[in-house]
């Protein structure tokens, strides 16, 4: 004959399952808490070393302030961007690079404007310059899907409030006698990225080139370009422990955020400060800081 457990054995076992059910849920109910209520919003600063080559030494420890992917109308509450441009400028970057996605999902006049509102408190010595995402352009894949663009107001927008839009072209930043060289490209998706407008290398001056998408610096790799700043990526906003990021909007998925090296190039994945849809899990939104030191050549 078997024998069977008596009934306050077999009450225990059901007491101990049900408290580990309930262990379960409270855990999946505060880890959805956490990603949905507070990392959205649990802003970091990144303050990132970069090794340039042929930085003049005018240059060293010259501090560029990045932000990236707002997504202005994507339900980001406006009090907490404003604070995001309030944290780079208590940091007093000496430029400020805004590097896509301003708007959400091909925006509105009005959203362009409220954007801009946003944008017009960034301060820095040398000037404020942003590029255009796939969003501000209404691009919604790298297909080329579009949804109603925003090119033109938003442009309009920001020149409102002095920030300038580099869109394949370049502007020069001095120390004296020493440059640096600005190049904002357009967007990968919206098809209006022009490698060749990152021009030919300049000996002594280094090129620092923005663009949205970071599926970009492969096709400036042999360009001689020292320094890539992107976004678009949001570090794919759900980073998941042993399984990794899950979506991530682009081809190459190595880029996903912070810093990597790209042949000769430095290349920075910002992970912004917006959202597709409210939810990050360890993938805190970020402004970066990014300061540049002297190197000859980049190490194999």
């Amino acid at each position: 004959m078997e024998d069977t457990p008596s009934g306050p054995v077999q009450g225990i076992t059901r007491r101990r399952l049900l408290k580990v059910m309930a262990g379960g849920a409270t855990l999946c109910g505060a880890g959805a808490a956490y990603a949905f209520a507070i990392e959205p919003t649990w802003l970091r600063t990144v303050e990132q070393e970069v090794q340039v080559r042929g930085l003049d030494s005018a240059f060293r420890g010259y501090t560029i302030g990045q932000l990236s992917d707002l997504h202005v109308g994507a339900g980001v509450p406006l009090p907490y961007l404003r604070g995001a441009v309030q944290r780079l400028n208590a940091a007093a970057p000496d430029v400020i690079a805004v590097t896509g996605d301003i708007v959400h999902a091909g925006g509105s006049p009005e959203q362009a404007r409220t954007a801009a509102g946003v944008l017009a408190g960034l301060q820095a010595p040398d000037g404020v310059y942003a590029v255009l995402g796939n969003h501000d352009l209404g691009v919604h894949d790298r297909h080329g899907r579009e949804r109603p663009g925003s090119r033109a107001q938003i442009l309009d927008a920001l020149h409102a409030v002095g920030i300038r839009v580099l869109e394949n072209e370049e502007k020069s930043v001095w120390r004296g006698t020493a440059r640096l060289r600005l190049i904002g490209l357009g967007d990968l998706w919206g098809g209006r990225h022009d490698p060749e407008a990152a021009g030919r290398p300049s000996p002594g001056v280094p090129r620092i080139v923005l663009c949205h998408n970071p599926d970009a610096a492969p096709h400036l790799a042999d360009r001689d370009v020292d320094l890539v700043l992107c976004g678009h990526t949001h570090g794919g906003q759900v980073s998941i422990p042993f399984l990794g990021t899950p979506i991530l909007p682009v081809q190459n998925r190595e880029y996903v955020a912070g810093l990597y090296r790209v042949g000769e190039t430095a290349l920075y994945v910002n992970r912004g400060v917006g959202w597709l849809r409210r939810v990050r899990l360890f993938v805190r939104p970020e402004v970066t800081l990014l300061r540049l030191q002297p190197r000859t050549a980049y190490a194999r």
